[in-house]
């Protein structure tokens, strides 16, 4: 009978497991397990940053993964934003989570998708050269900048777009921009 039981508990886990999956548009079971892991890696483990995958620019729909990403970080319960960004190598988007926006910003710097236009960027690269959290970064930055602290929301960059809680950056964003355009256009 024990196994009776079991037998009822798993195939009901499983038929939750595939009704959940089937509310994703892109990502697989294992890219949504990976993203949930990146997740924790930034909320629990001090990760500044984690990149969790990429797609060939050509072969990803930016906003049903933005979907998928923001749908990751409901499930987790976790208070990160996730970013989608091409990557040195045009060919290739990028996408994983952060917690701090200084975190996005250095990602971008580095790889030179955006500009840097940061006051406070030599206070992050310090943090991060001497091995500091990213907490303890963020509340140095904090007391540099007139005593409040950063919340969530990453500043304006020159090219971005945003699906609740995934940032877009580059050439990615301009093609979100024009379908949320054309979409507006459409419904009027």
């Amino acid at each position: 009978m024990q196994n009776g039981i079991s037998l009822v508990v798993s195939s009901k886990k499983t038929r939750q497991d595939h009704e959940t999956l089937a509310k994703f548009r892109l990502l697989t079971e294992y890219e949504c397990e990976r993203a949930l892991t990146a997740i924790e890696w930034v909320a629990r483990a001090q990760k500044p940053i984690v990149e969790a995958g990429g797609y060939l620019v050509a072969n990803c729909d930016v906003r049903s993964l933005a979907h998928d990403l923001d749908r990751c970080i409901t499930m987790s319960g976790e208070t990160v934003r996730g970013f989608i960004v091409p990557t040195k190598d045009s060919g290739y988007c990028s996408y994983g989570f952060y917690r701090y926006a200084w975190a996005i910003k250095a990602l971008l710097a580095v790889w030179g998708t955006e500009p840097v236009i940061d006051p406070y960027g030599s206070l992050w690269l310090q943090g991060l050269v001497f091995g500091y959290s990213p907490a303890s970064i963020q509340r140095l930055m904090s007391s540099s900048s007139d005593g409040r602290e950063s919340k969530l929301h990453s500043a304006p960059c020159i090219r971005s777009g945003r699906h609740r809680k995934v940032e877009i950056y580059g050439i990615l964003a301009r093609l979100v921009q024009r379908r949320n355009t054309s979409t507006r256009i459409a419904t009027v």
